[in-house]
């Protein structure tokens, strides 16, 4: 193996590697959003809607018009009429109208003439048609407005994006289901030794089993490559040449 002895520094052995090799054109393929984990994106994302699409409630409370909660308090609680009840995934069969309110669940949709929620903490009943508010709230408190978290036609997922949870999440919201990405760049692995064994063998006094193609392996897969293991070679020029 005399032939292995002269060595290169790192630099230069990459740049004599890369010099052997044209840049690869790596095509894009659309795949579910649910099997994308860990892909590159081929393109820009933008979201084709707003998120939310409707006004909904962060809290559980009643739906009220700002302006006839000022002033409430403990001493001196505002009184409105209980017109509803906010029904969950629907929209509000009814609009609120001065000195009126709805009870309504967290993620509901907020029912025209509503611009705020009160926590129902800050309430009770009076009487079957009647709930005291014990606290002010301020025009859009407790409440996520359209577009407030996505613009629509907002950029969401840059091309060249390695997908996480968070973005596999994102899709979902946005309804986006297929998505285009690169195709997996193939990496080819040996390992060379004549002591090297499978590690499914048992070695003999002298032998080891081969741990590196099955750690790039995994560096590969990690990513976002295909490794592809071609065996193990002997230390012999010649050999390494006719794999190559």
């Amino acid at each position: 193996m005399p032939e292995f002895l002269t060595l290169l520094p790192p630099d230069q052995a990459r740049d004599e590697l890369l010099s052997h090799l044209s840049a690869p054109t790596i095509d894009s393929v659309s795949v579910d959003v649910a099997q994308a984990l860990s892909r590159f994106t081929a393109a820009d994302v933008f979201a084709p809607h707003p998120l939310p699409d409707f006004r909904r409630t962060t809290v559980d409370g009643f739906a009220v018009r700002a302006r006839d909660t000022f002033g409430a308090s403990d001493s001196l609680p505002a009184y409105l009429n209980l017109v509803g009840e906010v029904p969950m995934g629907g929209t509000p069969a009814f609009e609120l109208g001065a000195g009126q309110c709805a009870l309504i669940h967290t993620g509901g949709m907020l029912p025209n003439g509503a611009d705020a929620v009160v926590m129902i903490e800050y309430t009770q009943s009076a009487q079957s048609s009647e709930i005291e508010i014990f606290k002010s709230v301020a025009d859009g408190e407790n409440v996520i407005n359209i577009g407030e978290d996505v613009a629509q036609n907002q950029l969401v997922i840059p091309q060249g994006t390695q997908l996480r949870p968070a973005e596999i999440g994102g899709l979902m919201a946005l309804g986006i289901t297929k998505i285009a990405v690169a195709r997996k760049p193939r990496i080819g692995l040996i390992s060379t030794g004549d002591e090297v064994i499978e590690p499914e063998k048992s070695p003999r006094p002298g032998q080891v089993r081969d741990i590196n193609s099955y750690t790039l392996g995994a560096l590969v897969e990690k990513s976002g490559g295909e490794a592809i293991r071609y065996g193990i070679f002997s230390d012999q020029f010649s050999v390494l040449k006719d794999a190559a």
